[in-house]
């Protein structure tokens, strides 16, 4: 449950964080593709991966040297995240946008697990 708090919390937060940062500032730029990558879709990874980073390092011993409880602990807030904003935004939803989040949660879940491991392999 702590690691969901956390990951919860961090993702919170950064979304806020870049939501108050892109919007009103860029709107007019996010109609080409780039700018959509630059301003919303890599942040979106970034966001996955600290929040899949910060779930992975409260996740603490014994349950994490359980490969489902590890996953569960800190893939949850990602997925019910990805869940959340498919059901809402479903209506909206294109291609484009269905496809990045998706990428999204995959690449930063990917990424996140593997900083963690090598953060775990220094100790």
């Amino acid at each position: 449950m702590r690691s969901w708090a956390v990951g919860l919390v961090v993702v919170v937060l950064l979304s806020i964080a870049v939501g108050y940062a892109v919007q009103g500032v860029f709107d007019s730029r996010l109609h080409a593709f780039g700018w959509r990558l630059a301003l919303v879709y890599v942040p979106n990874v970034l966001t996955i991966t600290a929040c899949v980073l910060a779930a992975a390092r409260v996740h603490r011993e014994p349950h994490r040297d359980s490969v489902p409880r590890h996953l569960t602990a800190t893939l949850a807030v990602p997925v019910f995240t990805l869940a959340i904003s498919l059901v809402n935004g479903w209506g909206d939803l294109d291609a484009e946008v269905g496809s990045m989040m998706l990428a999204a949660v995959l690449l930063g879940s990917v990424l996140g697990l593997t900083l963690d491991r090598v953060l775990e392999s220094r100790r």
